[in-house]
Parts: structure tokens; C-alpha cells; sequence
């Protein structure tokens, strides 16, 4: 992996420092509260906007319906959120945070906030601004020739 960051440029290495940080994420996540990675943007954008659709959900966090259809059953079962019917539209489904979802979303905003300093520990608070100005900068401008891929609304 590493002849291949050295070999592919800025991609390669947004690519390796994703991993790096997910793998973390991944690791701290599931031991410490049985959950995955994956379920955490499900959390903060209903604890943003209680009672969106399934698809609502997966257009805010840009992935597939399907995908977020699985996730959603097992944080269901794991108590983490609960669907209510929608009363004037029964085709559709709310999905709501139970009180074990906002008590644990308190913690991992902290482990969320651990891998932020893991990452950034390294730079200068004038680099990190700078970093995170160059980052939103490719942000808009990719949300501007993608679309919604690339939202950061959460």
C-alpha cells in the first residue's frame, strides 16, 4: 500500500488517511458500542431532522436506498432508532432516534472528535485552517460538477 501512495499522488493519499481514520473509527465504534461506522452519519443527520423517509436518508448521506434499507433494520434491532408510519402518507416510513441512540450519540461525537486530533495532531493550527479551507474549497467545487454525491449536509 505504501509503494502505491507514493506512486499515485493526491488520491492515493486521500484514500490511505480515509482508511486509516475509518479503521480507527471501525475499531472504536464496534468494540466500545456495537455499532458500525456506517450507522454513525444515519445518527447525526436524525439527530438534525428527527422523522425523515428512508430516502430522505440516503440522498442526505449519499448512498443507495437499498444500502441504507439494511442499516437501518439492524439499528432498529439494536434499538437504536424506531419507524413510525407516516399518517398522511402510509406508503411512507419516519425514522426516529431512541434515547439510547442521543445518550450514544454524546460519545461518539467524543471518539469522532479523538480521531479529528489523531489526524490533525501533526499540524499547526494555521495549517489546519488552511487544510480545512483547501478542503471545502475542492468540496463546493465538486458539489458543483457532481451533485449530490458530494453533499456535506448531514
Amino acid at each position: 500500500m505504501k509503494e502505491l501512495v507514493e506512486n499515485a499522488g493526491i488520491l492515493a493519499l486521500l484514500n490511505s488517511i480515509q482508511r486509516s481514520v475509518f479503521k480507527f473509527i471501525h475499531e472504536r465504534t464496534l468494540r466500545e458500542f456495537n455499532i458500525h461506522p456506517g450507522q454513525i452519519p444515519i445518527l447525526f443527520v436524525l439527530k438534525k431532522h428527527q422523522g425523515l423517509s428512508q430516502k430522505e436518508i440516503a440522498k442526505r448521506i449519499g448512498v443507495e436506498q437499498g444500502t441504507v434499507a439494511i442499516m437501518l433494520r439492524r439499528m432498529e434491532k439494536n434499538g437504536l432508532i424506531r419507524r413510525i408510519q407516516d399518517e398522511s402518507d402510509k406508503r411512507v416510513t419516519r425514522v426516529y432516534l431512541t434515547e439510547k441512540s442521543e445518550n450514544l450519540l454524546k460519545n461518539l461525537s467524543a471518539v469522532l472528535k479523538e480521531a479529528e486530533e489523531l489526524l490533525l495532531s501533526s499540524l499547526s493550527d494555521k495549517e489546519k485552517q488552511e487544510l480545512e479551507g483547501l478542503l471545502k474549497k475542492i468540496q463546493e467545487d465538486l458539489k458543483q460538477k457532481v451533485g449530490e454525491y458530494c453533499s456535506k449536509e448531514a
